[in-house]
């Protein structure tokens, strides 16, 4: 399981998918998850998106890069989509976390 912990924080940009991992790993999905959710106390699926969103934090600090183009860096193609997990695990919007860490 910490393997694969290790690699999803190693490739958190690529399609990580409950399907692909298993079959990387030579496990069933579902015991995966289980193990997965024992071992870290949340889903697969919720470990990436916070890889995801970690990266995209530092991205907005200390890049200059648009949101856009910093969502597709992080693995989440659709922009909206982006800014839906940001704000749930953020409690604000991407771009108001740039200009807060900015103090403006």
């Amino acid at each position: 399981v910490r393997e694969i912990a290790s690699y999803i924080s190693q490739n958190y940009a690529s399609d990580l998918s409950l399907d692909l991992l298993a079959e990387r790993f030579y496990i069933s999905k579902y015991h995966m998850s289980r193990e997965f959710k024992k071992a870290f106390g949340i889903t697969v699926g919720s470990y990436v998106n916070s890889q995801r969103i970690t990266k995209a934090k530092e991205l907005l600090r200390f890049s200059d890069q648009q949101i856009e183009a910093i969502a597709r860096a992080c693995g989440i193609e659709d922009n909206s989509y982006f800014n839906k997990v940001f704000q749930k695990a953020e409690g604000i919007t991407a771009r108001e976390y740039r200009r807060k860490w900015r103090g403006q």
